[in-house]
């Protein structure tokens, strides 16, 4: 117990706190564990069943990874020696170690107590960026990760070639890399994933650039209000968006191809009165086994509601 001023015990066994109380020399702090101070040690019984109410959110692991937020405290988990789950845990939750208990013998192995993880408090995120800038300092220059990374984050001309500066959004470039990304996560995960393609009509080209410009800025508008975050939404052609709805099987997808539809033909777009189309494919599906299929067949499905087949502008078909 060198170095403790103080210990406190979570946990309803008395045995277990019998054992703690020989191994370290005395009985345990009265008071609640969330008092501990630097120097402090805190053992929690993985067991601790409604003791556990005395640790911050109620709960043994969620109590222990809030305790090391209090810097200097010392936290270990008491575990049953066959206990192996809990011992996992201990180290997931940022415990300084953990401590089995037999309780054939009622003896508590204090071993990892003197164990260098714990001769020293956890360093703060604000320890650890002082450490970098120090270091950087004495070496004279240099670019960190950290410093690269931030860098990278307000280099925009990456960015801002791969917008589309007609309506502001991301172009076709970017959307056939998302395609690639979405396409193989829906394969792993075995998620549903669903492709648009919507063409707002032939009119938009043959319209004045300040016209044609004005009815691109009220159609992003719509699609951006429409969509998730987590959607994919690029320019793929002149007249035509591309839509990647990741998690999103066809029924979803059609609702939202018809909520955009609805909207894009209920009022003139920047004075411009668009015919729009859309075709959908989904999957998982045995007729879309590589993603040249997927990107194919809803060309084919487009080019059928542009024909007008499907209903109401939408076609899920292509043949």
């Amino acid at each position: 117990m060198s170095g403790t001023t103080n210990w406190y015990w979570v946990g309803e066994r008395a045995e277990v706190c019998a054992a703690a109380t020989a191994l370290l020399g005395g009985p345990p702090t009265a008071g609640a564990p969330t008092a501990a101070g630097a120097g402090d040690l805190v053992l929690v019984d993985a067991r601790a069943g409604a003791a556990a109410g005395a640790l911050p959110f109620g709960h043994v692991f969620s109590g222990v990874r809030a305790l090391k937020q209090q810097r200097g405290v010392r936290v270990f988990v008491v575990h049953d020696v066959d206990d192996r789950v809990a011992q996992q845990l201990a180290r997931f939750c940022l415990a300084d170690g953990s401590l089995p208990f037999e309780p054939t013998r009622q003896h508590l192995d204090g071993t990892a107590l003197a164990g260098g993880r714990t001769s020293q408090p956890r360093p703060t995120i604000d320890d650890l960026l002082a450490r970098i800038e120090g270091d950087l300092a004495k070496k004279g220059g240099g670019e960190s990760t950290l410093q690269r990374l931030l860098r990278f984050e307000s280099d925009v001309s990456l960015l801002t070639r791969l917008q589309d500066p007609e309506t502001g959004l991301l172009d076709g470039h970017y959307a056939t890399l998302k395609l690639e990304e979405e396409w193989k996560r829906s394969r792993r995960f075995h998620q549903p994933l669903s492709l648009l393609l919507l063409d707002v009509g032939k009119g938009l080209e043959a319209a004045t650039e300040g016209k044609r410009r004005a009815a691109l800025a009220e159609v992003a508008g719509v699609f951006l209000n429409e969509c998730r975050d987590i959607d994919v939404l690029a320019r793929f052609a002149p007249t035509v968006f591309l839509f990647l709805l990741p998690g999103t099987g066809p029924d979803g997808a059609e609702v939202l191809a018809r909520r955009m539809l609805t909207v894009l033909c209920e009022r003139p777009m920047g004075g411009l009165e668009l015919t729009p189309a859309c075709g959908l494919v989904a999957v998982p599906n045995a007729e879309v086994p590589t993603k040249k299929a997927f990107l194919v067949l809803a060309e084919a499905c487009l080019r059928r509601a542009q024909a007008g087949f499907g209903d109401g502008g939408v076609c899920t078909t292509w043949e």
